[in-house]
């Protein structure tokens, strides 16, 4: 961040409570009290060009959107006057008068000023009222009344010229249709305090709202979607964070002891020998509040945005432009500048993530200043942002009490994620700039000569992590574990055709009642064979097996409709339980041939697709309520996960699991092995999630804070004498703790193979392992305000096919926050997604095999289908009673599943 105090000018009287202007190029002032000061910010020591014209104080001053001719309305209780920037100029340079051009006589208290995206139009805001103006000559063409309060601020949209949107301090805004000339939409009051400020989004149809209380909204203006809220977050909050990370890290650098007092706070200061853990300068420092006082959206040049799409198309030629959802993901986002009376800060207007804070308490170095001076501003009266051609934000701050306005140029930062961005020496997919595998040879032969932890840390920082890793298996990699069956040696037995039936008086175990392995029948219960042969005349039943068959193969066979409608209909609607009962997750199988939902009555219910409710196969053997389900990648095993600190492998047809996980270690006898039993111990805590991984070649568990990863071999014999003995064998080959408490939830890749796993804390963080070298390689703290409770990576299908970026996208939800959606990559979040309801239980999410849609369920009793290219929901979709508990997409047609508490599976089709 580079924040630059550059000049200070005076002005007639204090700037608090009158609009400034500055768009990155001019600056506007009040000179004195009734004559306008022009400044170019290309040289601002030189001499400001003078426009007089009123006779009263100016209260508003606004610059045009267009460059030419650039125009500059100035307002005061007498007039409303827009001068001609250029022509002034030539006025001023040949020694004439300038004049300008009134449009409004004595209006009244004039508190803000705006022009439309054309400059054809001025809105101009007096006491409860909104005046419409026409630039050209003076005409007045409407008043817009129907605030209570006095209007703070009126502006037009840049996507829909004829839209104004006006706040008021009745805590409203209103929404006008000036070409209609009518009301479009006004709002409940939103807020216990008055909005002070608004801003238009120039890439987008939204506007940011700004209040006295330091919070701030997003509200979508687009057509058709009811001027919902798409964002809200308080500054006030995120000050308040920033000012305690201070606050440790200057603690953290103090020497000596700290004094930590288990008294009362207004005990503490009795002790006389008592060292307080305050800074010393903390005691100088003044509450400035957090008042929103301005808000402005960048705006990205055209240039940026053409240079990504040439690199996008470059890199993947057969996709364009519109039809890579990744590219438009990851394009180059506009920053939200907030203004607030303790200092300035700026935010990635897609995901609200803070990019950089100034304080006002802290001091600002001076420009061109050898002796490095600087200057504090401790607080804010009134503020307004322009940008520059070199994407530098000019922000001018008018002081609550003097006369003295200060200009400032902050170096517009780049969205850096604050989190931690190491990367694995195993994610081998090249992107421009990075190595080849020639120079990953290189790199770890240069670093081996350092210790483990910096010689990871320095791999790292040269290779970046991605899901689809291209680099082959390490030779110590943990994946590399296999577990086969041992073969006994034959080689010198001769097999017996009976077996040789015990001494007289033994006692027979395990033995057949014949004591033989094969009895042929007699065939005396079979009827004689008369005849040789017999040709099948009746063959009328077997091609309708056939052709169901093949309607079976055709529909599984075919690709899934990438530009297709989302599924919104629902079609098919029944109870999973004779009684409630609650539906914690649903999955479907690979294929999309099975779905399996873990219910809270400790069973796992599977249904054939399409859905019925007959024909269903419960699996029973938990002790407590199934919190997991998952199929494996040939859609054969199903992996069930309880609170009963147990995991179970089911095959489809048995009732029996033929595998229970409980034991850490191992579940085999323990004859060759010295594996101590203690080591072997039962598991201590829930197994909450769980998963098979790498193409069915490992079984993930997470168990308290730790995430276990086994080998497993299951026998398929059947054999009726040891039917009730387990018939698979599972090993650890490697666990991972967590720096949190617990795994609130687990993520991996299936369906094809990848190294990398995600693991959600309860500490709010996001740790990234790489178990090609079985260690963590990154860690993203603070992902949201509270532990993630849902982790969805965008997996596809085998009916669908993406680019290979597409598939570093994943997404996490936490109770009583948004969605956000991350780039693995660039370990950042690209997106936020907001206006479901979710505050206590988990709902969980899922991604449409298309890439374009993202699913969730809601306390409501509805589910929401969000675009991922907007970052707003599309679809409202109702049918359940209680909340939803889960969603499911089917992998080759477009149909979305969704569970509830109360026991209901509804399924969803877009016909």
């Amino acid at each position: 961040m580079d924040i630059q105090y550059v000049h200070s000018q005076r002005v007639a009287f204090t700037p608090a409570h009158v609009q400034l202007a500055c768009d990155g190029l001019y600056l506007a002032l009040p000179l004195t009290r009734s004559t306008v000061g022009i400044w170019s910010l290309q040289d601002i020591s030189c001499k400001p060009l003078e426009l007089v014209g009123h006779s009263k104080i100016l209260r508003a001053l606004a610059l045009g959107n267009l460059s030419v001719p650039k125009q500059l309305v100035s307002a005061a209780e007498d007039y409303v006057i827009i001068w001609n920037l250029q022509q002034a100029r030539r006025q001023f340079e040949k020694g004439e008068k300038i004049k300008g051009r009134v449009i409004g006589t004595t209006l009244g208290c004039v508190q803000y000023c705006s022009l439309s995206p054309n400059d054809s139009l001025v809105a101009v805001c007096v006491d409860i009222d909104i005046v419409i103006l026409q630039a050209a000559r003076e005409n007045k063409i409407a008043v817009l009344e129907g605030h209570n309060g006095t209007v703070t601020a009126a502006e037009f949209c840049p996507h829909y010229t004829s839209t104004l949107v006006s706040i008021s301090d009745d805590r409203t805004f209103k929404v006008w249709n000036l070409e209609d000339l009518t009301l479009v939409y006004q709002s409940p009051i939103l807020t216990p305090s008055p909005f002070l400020s608004v801003a238009m989004n120039i890439h987008e149809p939204r506007v940011a709202i700004g209040a006295a209380d330091g919070v701030i909204r997003v509200i979508d203006l687009t057509d058709g979607n009811g001027f919902r809220c798409l964002h809200q977050f308080d500054v006030g909050k995120v000050i308040a964070k920033e000012k305690d990370a201070k606050f440790m890290e200057q603690n953290e650098t103090k020497k000596g002891p700290v004094t930590i007092s288990s008294r009362p706070t207004w005990k503490q200061g009795d002790r006389n020998n008592s060292v307080s853990d305050v800074p010393d300068n903390i005691d100088d420092s003044v509450e400035a509040g957090s008042s929103v006082l301005c808000l402005y959206y960048t705006y990205v040049h055209e240039e940026t945005l053409a240079r990504q799409a040439t690199t996008v198309s470059r890199d993947l030629p057969f996709l364009s432009n519109k039809t890579d959802v990744v590219g438009d993901l990851l394009k180059t986002s506009p920053m939200l500048m907030v203004g607030t009376t303790a200092g300035m800060l700026e935010f990635n207007a897609r995901t609200l993530d803070m990019a950089g804070y100034v304080d006002f308490q802290d001091p600002v170095s001076c420009k061109d200043n050898l002796n490095a001076d600087t200057k504090t501003l401790n607080a804010a009266g009134t503020i307004i942002f322009g940008q520059s051609a070199d994407n530098k934000i000019w922000c001018i701050v008018g002081s609550p009490f003097q006369n003295v306005v200060h200009i400032l140029k902050w170096g517009k930062s780049e969205s850096k994620s604050r989190n931690q961005t190491p990367v694995s020496r195993s994610s081998g997919n090249q992107t421009p700039g990075s190595q080849s595998s020639s120079d990953l040879t290189d790199i770890e032969d240069r670093f081996s000569a350092m210790d483990p932890s910096s010689r990871a840390e320095s791999i790292q920082k040269q290779i970046e992590i991605t899901v689809l890793s291209k680099s082959a298996l390490l030779d110590d990699s943990p994946l590399r574990a296999d577990m086969t069956p041992k073969t006994k040696d034959t080689k010198d037995k001769v097999p017996r055709d009976f077996v040789t039936p015990p001494k007289k008086g033994a006692i027979l175990d395990k033995q057949p009642v014949t004591f033989k392995t094969k009895i042929k029948s007699s065939g005396y219960t079979a009827a004689p064979r008369m005849t040789m042969f017999t040709p099948s005349t009746n063959i009328s039943a077997k091609p309708k097996i056939l052709a169901k068959s093949s309607t079976r193969q055709t529909q599984s066979a075919r690709e899934y409709p990438v530009r297709g409608n989302p599924p919104v209909n629902l079609s098919t609607k029944f109870d999973v339980a004779e009684r409630p009962t609650a539906v914690n997750t649903i999955t479907v199988s690979d294929g999309g041939q099975n779905l399996a939902c873990a219910l809270a009555n400790k069973s796992a219910l599977v249904f054939s697709v399409p859905l019925s409710n007959k024909g269903s196969t419960a699996y029973t053997g938990h002790n407590h309520i199934v919190t997991c389900v998952d199929w494996s990648h040939t859609g054969s095993r199903l992996l069930t996960c309880s609170d009963d600190k147990t995991a179970c492998v089911w095959i489809k047809g048995q009732s029996d699991p033929v595998m229970t996980f409980d034991r850490m270690v191992k579940n085999t006898a323990n004859t060759e092995s010295k594996i101590n039993k203690k080591d072997n111990k039962a598991y201590s805590k829930e197994v909450h999630f769980g998963q098979f991984y790498f193409m069915d070649k490992f079984i993930l568990l997470c168990v308290g804070n730790q995430l276990l990863m086994y080998k497993y071999y299951i026998d398929t014999n059947k054999n009726d004498i040891q039917r009730y003995l387990a018939q698979g064998k599972y090993k650890l080959v490697q666990e991972w703790g967590v720096e949190s408490q617990q795994v609130t939830s687990m993520s991996a890749i299936n369906s094809f193979l990848s190294y990398i796993v995600l693991c959600a804390c309860s500490n709010k963080s996001i740790e990234v392992f790489d178990l090609n070298t079985g260690q963590m390689v990154r860690k993203m703290t603070d992902v949201h305000s509270r532990p993630v409770h849902a982790l969805c990576q965008n997996e596809g299908s085998q009916f669908v096919s993406h680019p290979s970026s597409a598939y570093d996208l994943f997404a996490s939800a936490a109770a009583g926050d948004c969605i956000k959606l991350w780039d693995l990559r660039t370990n950042r979040c690209v997106r936020r997604y907001e206006g479901h309801l979710n505050r206590v239980h988990p709902c969980g999410l899922s991604f449409s095999p298309c890439g374009r849609f993202i699913a969730t369920g809601s306390e409501d009793k509805c589910s929401y289908i969000f675009d991922m290219r907007s970052g707003t929901f599309l679809h409202k979709l109702q049918g359940h009673t209680d909340v939803v508990s889960d969603v499911a997409f089917h992998p080759s047609t477009p149909q979305l599943y969704t569970c509830s508490l109360d026991g209901k599976l509804n399924q969803y089709t877009n016909r």
